[in-house]
């Protein structure tokens, strides 16, 4: 039987990945992924159950909603305080994420040699990255309330609107993460 479990489900894309050329790209992956796993997902590595990248976009999927909001926001913050020029680019950059909770499956996944956590809430939490804001953490509704019922935190969740989810995933509630 596979097992189903509540996790909280992180996306993150890099405005203008896309446009960098060859050099820029080089520069981007030997600075952010490095970073990233040194100053953000190692300091989270207990609380993470799967972590992933293809180019610019960042995918981990956590236990426990609150910690995944902490690890939204240092990564946003890491991503705005990095000296991108310094390093090679011709612009700094600005990452989007997009934080959801719900129910998933557990896979044994072959291919990346570990656990993956799939299903329609999967998919969801990737349609909320597209739809964020640059330099900010959105979140859905679900993700909001199961936050909301955790006490010992910082973390608000303010109301931006009903937005609407790429590849026609319908409409969602959407708030943007921050500190108190």
């Amino acid at each position: 039987m596979t097992k189903r479990t509540i996790k909280a489900l992180l996306f993150s894309d890099v405005k203008g990945f896309s446009k960098m050329t060859d050099r820029e790209a080089l520069v981007f992956c030997s600075n952010f992924y490095p970073g990233v796993q040194r100053d953000i997902l190692s300091k989270h590595a207990a609380g993470i159950a799967t972590q992933n990248t293809w180019g610019d976009a960042l995918h981990v999927v956590m236990d426990d909603v609150v910690e995944a909001g902490y690890l939204a926001l240092e990564l946003r913050d890491w991503v705005k305080s990095f000296d991108w020029i310094g390093a090679g680019l011709s612009s700094p950059l600005e990452i989007r994420i997009g934080l959801h909770a719900g129910v998933v499956s557990h896979v044994e996944d072959p291919i990346i040699g570990r656990t993956n956590f799939i299903g329609k809430n999967t998919s969801k939490a990737a349609r909320i990255e597209p739809i964020t804001f640059e330099g900010q953490v959105f979140v859905s509704q679900a993700y909001a309330a199961l936050l909301g019922v955790q006490n010992g935190h910082d973390l608000v969740c303010d109301y931006v609107g009903i937005r609407e989810l790429p590849k026609n995933d319908g409409m969602l509630k959407v708030y943007i993460l921050n500190r108190s």
